[in-house]
């Protein structure tokens, strides 16, 4: 068992990296944080160790899986040179007896290839004949057709990281097939472990070695049963499975074939359900029970695979080329909601939120740091104490939204006391306005999106207010408000007729934004359809989206960064 890999000087990664390994170890980041970086350096180095000649050196046409055919780039930001004072590609395997086992790599004499140097106690295991690293990137598909190869040959193509270049002979090489049989085998191995993420699945593979040409394997699954047919007249040819799938039959096929010492797994997620995602991880930690001599290394972007993962599984999350220190539970927590390269949560009220998503866009620096939890209104905002355990396990700050719902300030603090968010120190943004809609009934707005003056926003305001029914808007007013403040005691909350007039009666302050944007759009159509200006309302659909140069709401801005400032 390998205890601890570390990576030097490769690609993403600059200063040294040691990532502790389980049976099972997991990479989590974002794009570019080094996670693929790893498993590229632990593939390269052991089959660059495996493949180099008696004076250490390995070209380019020997070594059988490269990251980028210009080699001598692989280096973090700078070119391998071939002195011995210069910075090196190092790659270490600390073992159970915690002694190291290093493998450097620098540049041969004239760039001819590189020189590589192994030495340590688990030298003579990491270069043995039979593959002791599986790299499996993922498929973009089946080569054509593939017929027989050497067994030499086939190790250097399944090394290659090109799995689709020898699957179906892989999958031959475990059928232990005859050389003279004429009919399909099944797979029964393949099948037991593959069933295991797709229920159900079956395989086959056939090659005749007098009268086929190209190997022939083929597949099953329940979803194709055709009653009164047998299976052997519904079976497809593997090249017509879908990648994920494909990827997932790679993984095990690997295993079983080569039974290597590091099985190492670039995002095996990105082309699965999220349910099948979590089978599998599942079933990737009952092989590692199974084959205990193979550690699997995965890097993942789903939440899906992560929260499925047992106690076992150790959970690394890489950023910016270095392991991020924290607690592996709450990695795990943040993976599973999707807050692991954010840096705060806003939990909203509304369902949909890309009114509230489009107003952050306004601020990219503050947009690529900020997750949005819908609660589908407000009687689903969690209290304050759930906020404070929530951010206390996630480590991270989270911010309230709510719609204020012609709520006065003392509504609103009344309502923060019975939420205990004040004596729990969440922050809460309410909209300035009744709703989220209501930050886009602003005159620079309207005037900015349609290319008009601020005075003919204005008209288009007091037309759309005008074109409402007095009553209705009232009934609605009132309803609104009443259920915004039915939770505070009678004597401490505004009287929907005192708010009404406050707000200043039948005006824009006291109709919805959503109804008062619709009106809005009305109005405009009405005002420059089949006119010289009619070009106008193609920007109509703009009115619901935030500016760069004139941005609304503000007051969200201040919030959010005082919440990041604070934590």
């Amino acid at each position: 068992m390998i205890k601890t890999i570390s990576v030097e000087n490769f690609m993403r990664l600059d200063r040294k990296i040691s990532v502790d390994l389980g049976p099972v170890t997991i990479l989590v980041g974002a794009n570019g944080s080094g996670k693929s970086s790893i498993l590229k350096a632990l593939h390269w180095s052991i089959r660059c160790a495996r493949l180099r000649d008696g004076s250490g050196k390995v070209t380019l046409e020997r070594m059988d899986y490269v990251p980028s055919r210009d080699f001598l780039e692989l280096a973090h930001k700078k070119r391998i040179q071939n002195k011995d004072d210069l910075p090196k590609i190092k790659v270490g395997f600390i073992d159970d007896h915690d002694s190291e086992t290093r493998i450097s790599i620098s540049a041969a004499r004239n760039d001819a290839g590189v020189k590589v140097s192994i030495d340590g106690p688990l030298a003579s295991a990491l270069t043995a004949e039979n593959p002791q690293t599986a790299y499996i990137p993922g498929l973009a598909g089946l080569a054509e057709v593939e017929t027989v190869l050497a067994t030499p040959v086939l190790r250097r193509r399944a090394a290659s990281g090109e799995g689709g270049s020898v699957l179906r002979h892989i999958l031959l090489d475990l059928a232990e097939y005859n050389d003279t049989a004429s009919n399909h085998l099944e797979l029964i191995e393949l099948n037991r472990w593959v069933e295991k993420v797709i229920p159900g699945v079956r395989f086959w593979v056939k090659f005749d070695r007098i009268r086929d040409v190209n190997i022939d394997a083929q597949f099953w699954t329940p979803d194709m049963a055709v009653a009164g047919r047998s299976i052997e007249f519904q079976r497809k040819p593997l090249e017509m499975a879908g990648t994920g799938f494909l990827q997932v039959v790679q993984i095990f096929a690997y295993l079983l074939t080569f039974k290597p010492r590091l099985l190492l797994i670039d995002e095996p997620d990105a082309h699965l359900h999220p349910g099948t995602q979590e089978a599998l991880i599942r079933a990737i930690e009952e092989a590692a029970l199974e084959f205990p001599d193979t550690q699997f290394l995965i890097s993942t972007h789903s939440p899906s695979l992560v929260r499925a993962c047992g106690a076992e599984t150790k959970v690394h999350w890489i950023e910016n080329g270095t392991i991020r220190v924290e607690d592996e539970n709450r990695v795990r927590l943040r993976m599973g909601w999707g807050a692991l390269d954010k840096e705060l949560i806003i939990i909203s009220e509304d369902e949909k939120l890309s009114l509230l998503d489009g107003i952050i866009s306004q601020w990219p620096d503050l947009h690529r740091k900020i997750l949005i939890w819908p609660t589908f209104g407000t009687g689903g905002l969690p209290s304050g104490q759930s906020v404070s355990k929530l951010r206390k396990a996630l480590g991270i700050p989270i911010v309230i939204h709510r719609d204020r719902d012609f709520m006065a300030d003392e509504d609103i603090g009344e309502w923060k006391k019975k939420k205990e968010y004040d004596s729990n120190s969440v922050p809460v943004w309410i909209t300035p306005g009744s709703d989220i809609e209501s930050s886009f009934v602003n005159s620079d707005h309207i005037s900015q999106v349609l290319d008009i003056s601020i005075d003919e926003a204005n008209e288009l305001i007091k037309d759309a207010v005008l074109s409402l029914d007095k009553d209705e808007v009232e009934r609605s007013f009132n309803s609104a408000l009443y259920s915004a403040v039915s939770q505070i005691d009678l004597n401490l909350r505004s009287a929907p007729s005192a708010r009404w007039r406050e707000l200043g009666g039948f005006c824009e302050n006291t109709v919805k934004g959503k109804e008062l944007l619709k009106q809005i759009e009305k109005s405009a159509k009405r005002r420059y359809a089949n006119t010289a200006e009619s070009r106008k309302l193609g920007n109509l659909n703009k009115l619901r989206l935030g500016s760069k140069e004139k941005p609304v709401c503000e007051c969200l801005k201040h919030v959010l960064s005082a919440a990041l400032m604070g934590a």
